[in-house]
C-alpha cells in the first residue's frame, strides 16, 4: 500500500493542503468594532463548510487504493454569497492508475435587493481527467438564480443563463457557447438526516444534441454534533453526448465519505 501513496498524483496532495489551509484561513479571519471608543476583537466565522474523505484499500494477493476527496466552502457577506466546492477521485490497483479525476466550480451570486428570491451569478468550473482526450475543460457562465423556496427544512433554487465551455488540448480546441438552466435542492428529513441534489444541463447554443449534464447528490447522517462529524454517501455524474474519440459519454463517481464541518 505504501508504493502505491507514493505514486499518488501530485494533484491529490495540493488539494490536501488546500482543504487545511482554506478552511484555518477561515477561522482566522477577525471582525473588529469600535464600541464607545473602545476596540473590540471578535472572532467571526465568514466561512462555513466542510471537508469530506473517504479511503478503500486492501493488500494481500491484489492490492487497491481508492481515495475521494471532497471541499465546499461558503461565504455569505450582505446579499452576496460566494460558493467554492472541489471534488477529486483517485484509484490505483497492482497494475496502474485506473482514475484520476478533478473537478472545481467556483460560483458568486448576488440577491436583489428589492425581490431576494431572485439572484445574479457568475461561475466558473474546471475539469481534468487523465484518461480524457483532452488536457482539461473550463466553463464559464453567468445568469439568473430564483429561490423556489428556502425554509428551514426544506431549500430549492433554480438557475439559467448561459455562457461557453472549452476542451483545452482536445481535437475541438474552441469555446463553445452554450446555455445553463439547472438548480439545487435539499430536505431535511431528520435533525440528524438530510438528502441534497443538483443538476447542471448545458446545451450548444447551435445544436441542442450537444449538449452536457453535471448531476450530483448524496444522503448525509450526523454523528457527532459536538464534534460536527457526519457520514456521507454520495455521487457525481457527469455526462456529455459529444464525447471525444475514445472516451465514453459518461463518468460516475459514488462513494462513502466521512464529512468534518466547520
Amino acid at each position: 500500500m505504501t508504493n502505491y501513496l507514493l505514486n499518488i498524483r501530485p494533484s491529490v496532495f495540493i488539494f490536501f493542503a488546500l482543504s487545511v489551509i482554506m478552511p484555518c484561513s477561515a477561522y482566522a479571519q477577525l471582525n473588529f468594532a469600535v464600541n464607545e471608543g473602545d476596540v473590540t476583537e471578535a472572532v467571526d466565522k465568514l466561512w462555513t463548510g466542510s471537508f469530506a474523505s473517504g479511503l478503500n484499500g486492501k493488500t494481500g494477493n491484489s492490492e487497491n487504493l481508492d481515495i475521494n476527496l471532497n471541499l465546499d466552502l461558503q461565504r455569505k457577506l450582505g446579499l452576496s454569497m460566494t460558493k467554492i466546492q472541489t471534488n477529486y477521485f483517485f484509484s490505483r490497483n497492482q497494475l496502474a492508475t485506473t482514475t484520476d479525476r478533478f473537478f472545481a466550480l467556483l460560483r458568486q451570486e448576488r440577491d436583489f435587493a428589492n425581490n431576494p428570491r431572485w439572484s445574479w451569478f457568475g461561475q466558473g468550473t474546471f475539469e481534468r481527467d487523465e484518461f480524457k482526450a483532452f488536457d482539461y475543460r473550463l466553463g464559464i457562465h453567468s445568469g439568473f438564480g430564483f429561490k423556489v423556496y428556502d425554509l428551514e427544512d426544506r431549500k430549492l433554487k433554480l438557475r439559467f443563463g448561459g455562457g461557453a465551455s472549452r476542451q483545452v488540448g482536445g481535437l475541438n480546441d474552441a469555446w463553445v457557447p452554450e446555455l445553463q438552466f439547472g438548480g439545487d435542492w435539499e430536505r431535511q428529513l431528520t435533525d440528524r438526516t438530510k438528502v441534497y441534489a443538483s443538476a447542471d444541463f448545458f446545451p450548444n447554443v447551435s445544436d441542442f444534441s450537444d449538449y452536457r449534464l453535471n448531476t450530483s447528490g448524496g444522503l448525509e447522517f450526523v454523528l457527532d454534533e459536538a464534534l460536527n462529524l457526519s457520514f456521507r454517501m454520495f455521487f457525481l455524474n457527469i455526462f456529455d453526448s459529444t464525447p471525444e474519440p475514445g472516451n465514453q459519454d459518461n463518468d460516475l463517481d459514488y462513494g462513502m465519505a466521512l464529512v468534518f464541518g466547520f
